[in-house]
């Protein structure tokens, strides 16, 4: 009877020692899933922050990868049509005018500025300077003027001679929009400062130009056509009868 106690008593830490293994063997098996999980949690998580900071490098250019993107899709252009409207604000008397206008563009310094009351043509050599209410014309050699204020310079590039600094980004459900200020780098220049508005197609929408005399000149793009192949006639202009000439390359 001592020997078959002996022998049950055997058995059973036998088995308690079999379920002590077992749970330590679960515990441990436990352990190592939740390990597991929680290295594939991490895993998961430092992939989608990689990720989630590659979209963000490339959602968020900085100002010279924006005007490197202007300037290569100004690059690929070669005419544009732009439909636009120009507000003009005088300093002292706060008296603002607003004229809608079509800029026709084309490579070679070829431009045509059509508004209410006046058109300027260049062909890249002579300029026409035409203004049907008082029916005069002026005549003279093209100047790429830089400190000249007109849609031609801001509509479709960046100068490079400018400083630019983004000073926001935002997102507006279709499209991203950056907002650039530029200054320029020479002392002598007559305008002040530039604020542009950018889409994510890299074309300027907007352009604020201030002067030195605190004039402010906004330009906004109502539309714009890029490669129509404009006829080089459209950059050609002869005055109307009637109409006075004034021609200062005789001079």
């Amino acid at each position: 009877m001592i020997g078959k106690r002996r022998q049950n008593n055997y058995d059973d830490n036998k088995k308690v020692g079999q379920g002590a293994k077992s749970s330590r063997e679960s515990r441990v098996a436990r352990g190592k899933f939740h390990l597991t999980r929680l290295a594939a949690c991490f895993l998961l998580l430092t992939t989608r922050f990689f990720v989630a900071n590659s979209a963000f490098a490339r959602d968020n250019p900085t100002a010279s990868e924006i005007v490197k993107n202007i300037q290569e899709n100004y690059s690929r252009t070669n005419d544009a049509v732009i439909q636009f409207t120009q507000t003009v604000v005088l300093p002292l008397s706060k008296i603002s005018k607003t004229t809608d206008g079509t800029l026709y563009l084309k490579k070679g310094n070829r431009y045509r500025i059509e508004t209410e009351d006046k058109i300027i043509v260049t062909d890249g050599k002579t300029s026409w300077i035409y203004m049907p209410a008082s029916k005069q014309v002026v005549v003279d050699n093209f100047r790429d003027d830089k400190n000249t204020v007109s849609p031609d310079k801001f509509l479709l590039n960046v100068p490079s001679d400018y400083y630019v600094v983004l000073l926001s980004s935002k997102f507006t459900g279709t499209d991203t929009t950056y907002t650039l200020r530029l200054t320029p780098k020479s002392d002598n220049s007559f305008i002040r400062s530039i604020k542009l508005i950018v889409t994510g197609s890299w074309t300027v929408r907007n352009a604020e130009i201030s002067d030195m005399n605190d004039t402010q000149y906004t330009y906004s793009v109502k539309e714009l056509r890029i490669n129509s192949g404009l006829s080089d006639s459209k950059f050609e202009f002869n005055p109307p009868k009637g109409v006075q000439v004034v021609d200062l390359r005789q001079r």
